[in-house]
């Protein structure tokens, strides 16, 4: 969420939002956001339907239980996902240059 949080600006100049959804307690998550100055929406998702109907949940592994892996889904303004990134495991992470250019093609006619 740091490196998102990082590229806030560059996101509003392809007119985007970025977005949390997290299947953890509102305090745990607001403590976390605090903590590191996180400024975009988060969503709280205790149920993992969400999660679930994104199909990024994972229930166990050696490393995490019950909790999503790492997503990143651009979702156009007709609701159409033009770019989806599911990580392996809990520290595989989207390059934000990969986000931005995503963005930049969606963004373009």
């Amino acid at each position: 969420m740091s490196a998102v949080e990082e590229n806030v600006e560059a996101y509003a100049e392809y007119i985007a939002i970025p977005l949390a959804i997290a299947g953890q307690w509102p305090r745990e998550l607001r403590g976390y956001a605090d903590k590191n100055g996180i400024t975009f929406p988060l969503l709280i998702d205790k149920t993992r339907s969400v999660i679930k109907n994104y199909g990024v949940y994972h229930w166990l592994s050696f490393e995490a239980y019950n909790i999503a892996r790492p997503s990143t889904f651009i979702i156009d303004k007709t609701g159409i996902i033009r770019y989806m990134y599911i990580g392996t495991h809990q520290f595989d992470l989207v390059n934000q240059s990969e986000i931005l250019e995503s963005l930049k093609a969606v963004a373009e006619p």
